[in-house]
């Protein structure tokens, strides 16, 4: 890695964001969702602070469009498997269900 590079990276903290409106699949969030946006290398990862969904990317547009992509897929798979879930999935479903609304 270069030099500069080097020095870029350093200046890139660990940074929090807001996120709103629109998911994949016509759902939107209900409210707005805190992230934590943290830089590692060539990286960026995007995650949320309470069940530590997370995507990963080389851009931080790239990143949030992967994670918005996430949350849903997440949605889906845990709802396919409500019957099977332990308590902590279950909590995680409950979260996101109150996350997550239908266009």
């Amino acid at each position: 890695m270069s030099e500069a590079k080097q020095e870029q990276k350093k200046a890139l903290p660990l940074e929090n964001l807001t996120i709103t409106g629109p998911l994949p699949g016509g759902r939107y969030l209900t409210r707005p969702l805190n992230i934590k946006i943290a830089y590692d290398d060539e990286e960026v990862i995007v995650s949320e602070p309470y069940f530590h969904i997370h995507a990963t990317g080389t851009t931080l547009g790239t990143t949030l469009a992967e994670f918005r992509r996430i949350l849903t897929e997440e949605l889906d798979d845990l709802t396919a498997d409500e019957e099977e879930l332990g308590p902590r999935l279950q909590a995680e479903l409950r979260y996101l269900r109150n996350l997550i609304g239908m266009v």
